[in-house]
């Protein structure tokens, strides 16, 4: 039965859209399509210009709705559309897994859309009555879905997550599928913000997207010309003209309207009945980190419902916070809040405590210059948030404002030695200072750095040292006692500089009313005046690698339109609910990071692909965003949020150990094959696509998918419904454009950089007049004249499809059939990629008995004492020794439980509890390294018996890999040496319920090794063979063929007890 509905859920339990995506890939959750897409090492393209992605997805999903031949093509599609936006960047874009998988649903559902909109609202709306509705953890409190609601999408982005550039792809996503299907043509492509802050950002992001556009100006004269992309401040739109604001209806109704951030640019819901005006006709993509937020924060439960409704309907794609921080991107965070600022020493010492914080990571950033060049981290910069800037309120006797109070604590701090030096030796006590409601010193483990040189008995003297280098450093000052002068600039944007004394401006100050501020500081005791900057702005360069503004303060202004990388503590002074959506923008942008090799993650949660070497010190504290709240009623609803996200409590910290590796490598004499250096196919060789026709493999399309996986949910009877294999013949393709296949295959071609490959359109019309070599599995209805115009569209989306897979087969045959002949053997050196110095593992502080497991093996190995296998945590983490594997330890994770429960972590946030880098070796892997460790115990004396044997494991992406086109990378290397040859093999133990039976080319490669690259190789001391060690049972897979055939085939099961015997004595026939 359905789930009741009278409770309200939230937006994530409500995503119907999201979730009849994910049905379309075979997944229930983005957890299960992403597990195999995480790699650093999948970003980017293969030298046939195929993204590592795609080919990800082709060989760990076989629950497909769609075909793999459509996959192809909204492939191809995204590399184009990137490439065109790259054509001006000097970092070119790579995609990481969430926004590729963004983009390909939206190639998904635009195909869909223009193809045939009533298909797919039935196909929504059926899986949502008869698979959604039926969830134990979705909402089901949605309506039907209507057709006008498919005109309207959303993407729900984290902060950081590159929503800008996923904008501009889908500009051209929709163009492209209204071109195909002949859609009207619109009148206007307008970008839809916020302020004009954001409005000129989005203008620069373009240019550099080379996508034309400009600023709307209702006196421009190009109003109505649609030439270019528009964008526009939702604030200069209005029911009627008005003097700076123009009608919405002057736009009228076909237009595409992208919009970003839209209920924070207009009060209530107008901005929603703008948008409904200008795409009434039209198409709408809509982007926010905040609709969650946005949906919780409602005023009433039927605006909450209407809300639910609608972006539950819209939300096409779901990479919220929650995903984007659990995937190691960002800095991150740790959220504090002072309830009440009556005490004014607690207050003080509080706020000291930022100044410490931004100290301390602006001595890491300046200490190592590796922190900047090789982490690209930006010139730590601390921020001061004000709820309000001019409204007055009394303390001590004083009328303050938000921002005025934090001016009035920084003069303290300048002015008062004594005092503010007791506040540092307070926190730098690890018993004392700033505790929490517990009696915990909320930074008992902070300020590393600061602490260093700190003595017993002379903490005073250390405190003193700490004032007088934060007032340098971060005041730009030598002289404590000095008053601080707030300096507002004549002319230009009326911002406010602070300097103490003379001294070279330190922060500065954007409101929107600076001379009310003036007046208020000037009524407060501070210095003021009015002078030239000169011609620079303080606030417009802050992001220069020179600037000195160590300290912003301001309002609200900075959550829209301003964009930093430097942000790393940040104050927020009464802070209410009100502002609740923009300080989440804030907090977006001040986790926001670049990362090693611009991964955009902190360095804690880096992939096994990287390899940043030692981490620099103080790195982890630069790589966190301290927030400091006082009287910030929203923080702690925030907090909250965070956590009810399954998102870390802030008070979990992970402590790192690193656990050497033994190279036992020696003088060992072992071979491995690569290609000979100087041999290039491209240059050697033209390909003739004709030629490959002979022994080719039949190419296999399925052309029904298009209209199966529209009406997979129904039973209705159609007059599609009988589907055979056909082929197109001349009476097809005489109708053809054959201009239109050409350019298509030579644009695969040269985005390929194939320019050693022959094709015409006499090349491309023989292959498709011979069709021996496809089978197409069509619709009878589908080869037949009814709708001339779609008849013919089909035909050609079918002739291009078939020429692609061809192409592209023909092509990589002939590469690997060339590089057969010019590979050569070669000794494994210390230097191979598969080799490590140690492990990095990071344990969360509570699992005591975990990090104290690991400093006793640490210790062994370093004493020479590590002699057998050693639990850390039975039977979950282990390391093992096994002296003929090339290095040791091997630390594995068995991470699930014999239910598929995960066990290693937290049970409230789902967070791991143990992170371990390289990657350790899975259950499958680690039981396989036992299961040869056993074998070779046993039959050392008997089938081994004078024969050397050496196992290494082959990291994936770094390894020893095999024709790059099918990305394999086995996971081992075994090495058995006979005195007379020495048999070199390549196993990977895996599950093959998705593979394409015994001719995948994964289980293929033992016959392409020992017919094609070993004759080549000009050795006759080397055999080559690979294995399959299938953790798959037998019986679910016997129909593919009997026991004998797999074994003939290489395949071998690892539930068998005597598989490793079958594939020992095979390997030394």
């Amino acid at each position: 039965m359905p789930r009741q509905t009278n409770q309200l859920g939230r937006l994530q339990e409500s995503l119907v859209l999201f979730k009849y995506m994910l049905h379309l890939f075979g997944c229930n959750d983005l957890k299960a399509l992403s597990a195999d897409l995480k790699d650093p090492a999948l970003e980017g393209t293969n030298d046939e210009g195929e993204s590592l992605l795609y080919h990800a997805l082709v060989q760990h999903l076989y629950d497909l709705h769609i075909s793999k031949e459509q996959l192809y093509e909204y492939d191809q599609n995204i590399i184009r559309h990137t490439k065109e936006i790259n054509v001006r960047r000097t970092e070119k874009i790579q995609w990481k897994y969430y926004q590729y998988l963004s983009l390909l649903f939206t190639e998904v559902f635009l195909d869909k859309y223009f193809a045939d909109r009533k298909a797919l609202l039935n196909d929504i709306n059926e899986f949502q009555e008869n698979v959604f509705n039926f969830k134990p953890d979705t909402w089901h409190g949605v309506p039907p879905f209507e057709e006008d609601d498919l005109n309207k999408l959303a993407f729900w982005c984290a902060t950081g997550s590159g929503k800008t550039l996923l904008m501009h792809i889908n500009i051209k996503q929709y163009l492209h599928y209204a071109a195909k299907y002949r859609a009207p043509k619109l009148n206007r492509i307008i970008i839809l913000t916020p302020n004009e802050g954001l409005s000129k950002q989005h203008l620069q992001e373009l240019y550099l997207s080379d996508i034309q556009a400009e600023l709307f100006s209702k006196n421009s004269g190009r109003m109505f010309q649609g030439k270019t992309i528009e964008i526009i401040d939702i604030n200069k739109l209005a029911k009627k003209d008005g003097d700076k604001t123009v009608a919405v209806d002057s736009f009228e109704g076909n237009n595409l309207v992208l919009v970003d951030e839209g209920h924070k640019g207009s009060g209530g819901e107008v901005w929603k009945d703008f948008r409904n005006t200008l795409t009434r006709q039209g198409f709408s993509f809509e982007y926010s980190a905040t609709f969650g937020q946005a949906i919780a924060a409602a005023s009433n439960a039927t605006q909450k419902k209407a809300l639910l409704a609608e972006y539950g309907k819209a939300t096409l794609f779901d990479y919220s916070y929650r995903y984007f921080y659990n995937d190691g991107y960002g800095k991150d965070y740790r959220i504090m809040n002072m309830s009440t600022w009556d005490d004014q020493e607690l207050l003080d010492m509080y706020l000291t405590a930022y100044l410490l914080c931004l100290y301390e990571q602006t001595l890491a950033f300046n200490r190592d210059a590796n922190i900047k060049r090789r982490f690209l981290i930006a010139k730590p910069l601390g921020i001061f948030v004000g709820g309000s800037v001019n409204a007055v309120r009394t303390v001590q006797k004083r009328s303050v404002s938000d921002v005025v109070q934090i001016l009035l604590f920084l003069q303290d701090f300048i002015e008062k030695r004594d005092i503010f030096t007791v506040y540092i030796k307070r926190l730098l006590d690890p018993s004392d200072g700033v505790k929490n409601s517990r009696g915990y010193s909320l930074f008992a483990n902070a300020f590393g750095m600061t602490k260093e040189g700190l003595k017993l008995g002379k903490e005073m003297e250390h405190a003193q040292m700490v004032y007088d280098q934060v007032l340098r450093v971060l005041f730009h000052s030598e002289i404590s006692g000095a008053r601080l002068h707030v300096v507002k600039q004549k002319g230009g944007d009326g911002e406010i500089g602070l300097q103490v004394g003379n001294a070279e401006f330190f922060g500065v100050i954007n409101v929107g009313d600076s001379d009310k501020l003036i007046n208020l500081c000037s009524e407060n005791g501070f210095i003021t005046e009015s002078r030239e900057f000169g011609a620079l702005s303080l606030f417009n360069h802050i992001n220069d690698e020179d600037s000195n503004i160590n300290i912003l303060i301001g309002s609200k202004k900075f959550s829209e339109g301003w964009s930093s990388w430097r942000v790393s503590a940040m104050g927020l002074m009464n802070v209410g609910k009100s502002e609740g959506s923009e300080i989440i923008q804030l907090f977006g942008r001040g986790v926001r990071l670049k990362g090693f090799q611009f991964s955009l993650k902190r360095s804690s949660a880096l992939d096994a692909s990287y390899q940043p070497g030692n981490l620099p010190k103080g790195l982890r504290d630069i790589e966190t965003l301290n927030v400091f709240g006082v009287r910030a009623e929203y923080m702690d609803t925030f907090r909250k949020y965070l956590q009810d996200e399954g998102l870390p409590a802030n008070e979990d910290v992970f402590e790192s150990i690193h656990i050497p590796t033994i190279n036992l490598l020696a003088d060992k004499q072992l071979k491995i094959v690569r290609l000979k250096k100087g041999f290039d196919f491209k240059k050697a060789v033209t390909v003739h696509p004709m030629e490959a026709l002979e022994g080719l493999t039949a190419i296999k399309l399925d052309w029904t998918p298009k209209v199966d996986a529209l009406w997979s949910y129904g039973t209705r009877i159609t007059e599609w419904e009988s589907t055979s294999t056909g082929y197109l013949n001349k009476e097809h393709l005489c109708f053809i454009d054959w201009q239109r296949v050409f350019f298509a295959i030579e644009q695969m071609k040269n985005e390929r950089n194939w320019y050693n490959m022959e094709i015409s359109v006499e090349i491309l019309r023989q292959l498709m007049m011979q069709h021996d070599w496809y089978e197409l599995k069509i619709p009878k209805e589908g080869l037949k004249f009814r709708d001339f115009s779609k008849d013919v569209s089909r035909w050609e989306e079918i002739t291009i499809a078939l020429l692609r897979a061809y192409i592209d087969r023909a092509y990589k045959r002939c590469k690997g059939k060339w590089e057969s002949k010019y590979m050569e053997t070669v000794y494994i050196d210390a230097n191979d990629p598969n080799f490590f110095e140690e492990y990095t593992v990071e344990v969360r502080r509570d699992k005591e008995s975990w990090i104290e497991k690991l400093k006793e093996l640490n210790e062994q190995i370093q004493s020479g004492h590590f002699e057998q296998d050693f639990a850390i945590e039975a039977p979950w983490i282990q390391a093992l020794r096994f002296d003929q594997h090339i290095y040791y330890p091997l630390l594995c994770l068995t991470e699930k439980d014999s239910t598929g429960k995960r066990v290693l972590v937290d049970k409230d946030t789902n967070e791991p509890l143990i992170k371990i880098s390289p990657v350790a070796l899975n259950v499958g892997e680690s039981t396989f390294v036992k299961h040869v460790r056993k074998y070779y115990n046993e039959h050392k004396e008997d089938t081994l018996k004078g024969k050397d044997v050496y196992l290494l494991r082959n990291e994936s992406r770094k390894g020893i890999g095999f024709f790059e086109a099918s990305n394999f990378y086995p996971d081992f290397i075994l090495w058995v040496n006979d005195g007379v040859k020495q048999h070199v093999t390549f196993i990977d133990p895996k599950g093959i319920r998705n593979l394409q039976g015994l001719k995948d080319p994964k289980i293929l490669l033992f016959r392409q090794l020992q017919e094609e690259v070993q004759p080549s190789l000009g050795d006759p001391d080397i055999v080559l063979d690979s294995y399959i060690v299938s953790n798959t049972d037998y019986k679910d897979v016997s129909f593919w063929a009997s026991r004998p055939e797999f074994t003939d085939s290489h395949v071998v099961f690892q539930h068998d007890d005597n598989y490793l015997d079958v594939m020992f004595k095979k390997i030394l026939e």
